[in-house]
């Protein structure tokens, strides 16, 4: 199906002086990440000596500017110390200390108003305990296992999908929404202090903002034009929400009450904004060939997570809520918003290119399964050792723990199978029952008896195996590769010139990844057939039929078949030319008779 597809300028925005310009943007949008990333561990209690907290949190702004409406007080902290309470208001000597750390010790004098009156206090930054509140803890440490969690995705993204306006639109957009509202104490009381908020609240929020586009990109680049109004209202309902969750954070950040003014509006059109990307997501699903409708399925769910995410994130400034409550709603939008949803949005865009859920799962089950057990066997042979061997033989614990080491040791390969074996029987019996028919089709290929049909019924297996890709299956025949099988029919009928690929096939004889190889090949993958160092057959197989690329398991599966039938084939092949050769030979001894009896009636 032709689909008609917005093309985007690639070279102009990634080369030149603008792909230098955008090379600094993307910089300066790391540095500031990093920098408030930085500062946010610092606030969360990573570095303890670093660590000084005034014991508010969860503050916003007051009924006049400058002020903090603070709903929690940490129990033991700076703030209760001087006897503040929840809803009472203080005075900072710069709003932006209440986003920032300094270190224990460090004083400083506040204005507190507690039912309208106000007071002088001096507040001693306090070294932060987690053990005091560890409700209040886990909210803070979700925060900040989230933050490194999006940050570290969002680099992820920039490297592997720079040249595509949608990965880096997504990438920035992970780093920079990461970087939370943490202010340094460095970048205080400094000239330059109000251009570094402000550069700060653009890229926490307008550029984290941009993350509702790429739904629409992918729409325009992997379904159809959505045409010109569409395009309009779409880019109108973006820049709105960039425009006012950048002044919504500005005026949070200065403790500002016209906040509360501006975030009726911010919460708004986040939802309308939310909701358009849904839209899109749904159209695409709707509109996409089958191939694609898994990308915007996804896409889907990832919104629907963010609007939760959101709406959790909006009742925690309200004053009526406790501690507690607090902390659960802050854990469960952190995991939401800055792990969930980034991770199913990157695997929506661009796939299993960068990561491949299915197959992190997998592989998180087996070593975490199987490193369970071996640790749990060392622990149990030291328990024993400690309580049941004489004591005389605990004092040779040091040989027992190396006889259990090396025992360890020996079955180490033996326990991976069987964890591997099992956790995919239990969890991804899908791949197992699609990998046993594979290597059962090897097997059985050795049997056949005509080199034709064992060629067409491996193209048939390999489509299968890739849920309906595409394949092609080359043999040589004097000096060239042809088509010989398989249901690419755009793919070449012939190969004629030596690639570059085709080097290197012969050179590592295993599967080779066309799509990050320097080759004028079609597809996705070349599986070699190798034949005494020279390059027998060849596979091409372009992306799954759901898009997707190969699990590397997968392609090592794909290579042993490959080998495996190219020896089958290379067997029949020698078979046929033995049974020509018996023939030659018995029609040559047949004419040898033929004429010899003739000659003797010549002779005669």
């Amino acid at each position: 199906m032709n689909r008609p597809r917005v093309t985007e300028p690639q070279s102009l925005l990634f080369t030149g002086w603008r792909g230098a310009v955008l090379v600094l943007v993307v910089l300066v949008s790391l540095t500031l990440s990093g920098i408030s990333l930085f500062t946010q561990a610092e606030f969360t209690g990573v570095f303890p000596d670093r660590a000084g907290r005034m014991g508010l949190y969860g503050g916003a702004p007051g009924h006049a500017p400058g002020w903090w409406e603070i709903p929690v007080v940490e129990p033991g902290g700076a703030a209760e110390a001087i006897g503040l309470v929840p809803g009472d208001e203080v005075r900072l000597p710069d709003p932006l200390y209440a986003n920032s750390s300094r270190l224990p010790g460090t004083r400083m004098e506040i204005t507190v108003r507690h039912r309208g009156h106000e007071r002088r206090a001096m507040l001693v930054y306090r070294r932060f305990d987690p053990m005091q509140d560890p409700a209040l803890t886990a909210g803070f440490y979700g925060a900040f296992v989230g933050a490194v969690f999006a940050f570290m995705l969002g680099l992820t993204v920039l490297v592997r999908g720079w040249g595509q306006y949608p990965a880096v639109v997504l990438g920035m957009g992970l780093t920079a929404g990461a970087s939370g509202g943490a202010i340094p104490a460095w970048a205080i009381d400094q000239p330059w202090t109000t251009v570094f908020v402000a550069l700060h609240g653009i890229n926490f929020a307008a550029v984290n903002g941009a993350l509702l586009s790429v739904v629409p990109l992918l729409y325009a680049r992997h379904v159809r034009n959505p045409g010109p109004f569409a395009v309009r209202v779409t880019a109108s309902i973006v820049l709105g929400f960039c425009a006012l969750s950048t002044w919504s954070e500005w005026l949070n950040i200065w403790a500002n009450p016209a906040f509360f003014t501006i975030l009726p509006a911010f919460l708004a059109v986040a939802l309308v904004a939310i909701v358009m990307a849904v839209w899109w997501a749904w159209r695409g699903y709707c509109d996409a060939p089958p191939a694609g409708r898994n990308r915007f399925a996804t896409l889907l769910v990832a919104f629907a997570i963010l609007a939760l995410s959101v709406a959790c994130s909006a009742l925690i400034p309200l004053n009526a809520l406790t501690g507690k409550s607090v902390s659960i709603l802050r854990t469960v939008a952190e995991l939401l918003g800055s792990t969930v949803f980034p991770l199913l949005l990157v695997y929506a865009v661009l796939r299993h290119r960068v990561i491949d859920i299915g197959f992190a799962f997998n592989r998180t089950l087996v070593y975490g399964t199987f490193s369970a057990i071996l640790l749990g066997s060392f622990g149990l042979i030291e328990w024993g050792v400690e309580h049941l061997l004489p004591e005389e033989w605990v004092k040779a614990s040091a040989w027992i723990d190396a006889g259990a080491a090396v025992v360890v040791y020996l079955a180490f390969h033996r326990v991976h199978d069987w964890v591997e074996h099992r956790v995919e029987h239990l969890f991804f019996r899908q791949w197992q029952a699609n990998e046993d028919a594979l290597r059962q089709f090897v097997a059985v290929a050795p049997h056949f008896e005509d080199a034709g049909a064992l060629a067409r019924a491996f193209a048939e297996e390999l489509a299968r195996f890739g849920g309906g890709a595409r394949v092609a299956f080359y043999r040589r025949n004097e000096g060239a590769l042809n088509r010989v099988a398989g249901n690419w029919e755009a793919s070449p009928r012939h190969f004629r010139e030596d690639d570059r690929a085709f080097a290197t096939l012969r050179a590592t004889r295993r599967p080779l990844d066309l799509t990050d190889a320097q080759t004028s090949l079609p597809g996705a993958l070349a599986l070699p057939m190798i034949d005494h160092g020279a390059l027998a057959g060849l596979v091409l197989m372009d992306l799954k039929g759901n898009g997707a690329l190969y699990r590397p398991d997968e392609i090592a599966l794909l290579g042993w078949v490959a080998h495996e039938t190219g020896l089958a084939m290379a067997a029949l092949h020698v078979g046929l030319v033995e049974t020509e050769l018996r023939l030659a030979k018995a029609q040559l001894a047949r004419l040898g008779s033929i004429i010899g009896d003739r000659l003797d009636r010549a002779n005669a």
